[in-house]
């Protein structure tokens, strides 16, 4: 009986021990609201912006086709090609609207890469000053269900990140 308290007692000394020595971070709060992350979505929408007014211009060369089609004067060739050319700046709308949701999706890609990559860095430094041996990720998507916030490192990592506290 003495012989299986004192091992009960030895995992319950080592695990308060070692729990002492765990960190939570979520990574998707660091991502949408650290300036860096913040400084990579302001560097995509301000790409995308070039895409909607690009096809903002378009829009109105059809608005503007379509106009002159409704007048009377325009003989029935004239009609047709201004007909086809609104075709044709439908299609271009179109394509630019792939393109503009290709480069999104790759912008974004790398964006996300680049940030996983300086966050994990933030982290390990984080987690070498504070002797942290083992720091869990949360999220929109991960293992972790529950987390006391005391564990939570992540607007520490964030400061980081971001120049702050080191």
């Amino acid at each position: 009986m003495g012989r299986i308290l004192a091992v009960l007692l030895s995992v319950f000394m080592f695990t308060t021990v070692y729990a002492q020595n765990i960190a939570y971070v979520d990574i998707q709060k660091v991502m949408n609201f650290s300036k860096k992350g913040m400084e990579y979505k302001k560097e995509i929408e301000e790409r995308l912006k070039l895409y909607r007014e690009k096809a903002k211009e378009l829009q109105k060369k059809i608005e503007q086709l379509e106009k002159q089609l409704e007048s009377p004067v325009l003989s029935k060739e004239a009609k047709e090609k201004k007909k086809k050319e609104i075709v044709g700046l439908k299609m271009e709308i179109a394509k630019l609207q792939r393109e503009a949701q290709q480069e999104f999706i790759k912008m974004k890609t790398e964006a996300e890469k680049k940030l996983l990559t300086e966050i994990k860095k933030a982290t390990k430094k984080y987690a070498d000053k504070h002797n942290i041996d083992l720091v869990f990720i949360g999220g929109a998507v991960d293992g972790v269900v529950y987390h006391d916030k005391t564990i939570d490192i992540t607007d520490k990592v964030m400061e980081i990140l971001d120049g702050g506290k080191k």
